[in-house]
Order: structure tokens, then C-alpha cells, then sequence
């Protein structure tokens, strides 16, 4: 009887490995391929922005339409399996610190363009590896960002 018990904690414990093992994080390309199911935009990748071995920055192409029906925004898909590097995405630039987020777990920023004009920045998180960086003239979300909101939480939930 106790042969048993010990073979049966085993196995339970291999399974319950194995389990966790089994959750991935999600490629730049599944991002890509389940935006464009979701939503029907196409991300790209922003080569100026993207840190090789580290993350991936993806963006939809900046027409009127597009920044009509989700804003200005990039989302960030950390390829290196470093926590680090997503704290590093959502931290306070100028601190280097992560701060508090505020309601629906974002840190919002808030920033100048060149040009002078004010701008907030809600960065948030989803799942393992992807981080939202969504810019807007008030330290509020709307529709454009529940849009984004709504398809990575679906992307993060697959992987």
C-alpha cells in the first residue's frame, strides 16, 4: 500500500510539471497572426524599436484609420524570458523604478513630444511576455484602447 502511495505522489507531481510546462509564451509571430484574427489589423514589426534577443516591438501602420480605431501604441513581446526586461518596459523611465500601477493594473506616464505637446502613456501588462504601450492626450483609456485591451487579453489567454 505505501508502494503505491509514493508511486501515485510521483506521478501527480510529474504531471503537475509537465502542466506547467506546457504554458508558452506567445512569439512576435502568433502576436502578429492572432491580432489580424482579432481584430482584423496587421502589427508590424518596428525595427527601430526592437532590442534583438530581448523584445519585439509591433505596431499597426500609422494611417488616419488606423490611429482613428486604436490610437498610437506599440506592443511588446519580450523574447528573452527575462523578467527584468519587463519590468524594464513598464518602469518609470527617469526613476528606473516600477512604481504603483493605478486602476486596471496600468503605470501611466506622462511625457512631451519634440514639438511640445503633453501626452500620457498607459503601459500594461498581459500574461508572461507582452507589455502595452498605448499614448493619449488624457491620464484616461477609451474605446481605442479597450479595443487593444480586448485582443491581448485574448492573445495572452491562448498562449
Amino acid at each position: 500500500m505505501w508502494r503505491k502511495l509514493v508511486i501515485a505522489s510521483l506521478l501527480v507531481g510529474i504531471t503537475a510539471g509537465l502542466a506547467g510546462a506546457a504554458v508558452s509564451e506567445p512569439t512576435a509571430g502568433q502576436v502578429v497572426a492572432r491580432f489580424q484574427t482579432l481584430v482584423g489589423a496587421k502589427l508590424v514589426v518596428d525595427r527601430r524599436s526592437t532590442y534583438p534577443e530581448h523584445y519585439t516591438a509591433l505596431g499597426v501602420v500609422q494611417s488616419i484609420g488606423n490611429i482613428g480605431r486604436y490610437g498610437r501604441f506599440t506592443v511588446w513581446v519580450v523574447t528573452s524570458g527575462s523578467e527584468e526586461d519587463v519590468t524594464q518596459l513598464l518602469a518609470d523611465p527617469h526613476t528606473g523604478q516600477l512604481g504603483t500601477p493605478g486602476a486596471a493594473s496600468i503605470y501611466w506616464e506622462q511625457g512631451m513630444t519634440i514639438g511640445g505637446d503633453r501626452y500620457w502613456l498607459a503601459k500594461k501588462r498581459y500574461g508572461t511576455n507582452l507589455v502595452l504601450w498605448w499614448y493619449g492626450t488624457e491620464r484616461k483609456v477609451d474605446a481605442r484602447f479597450k479595443r487593444l485591451h480586448r485582443a491581448l487579453l485574448a492573445i495572452a489567454a491562448d498562449s
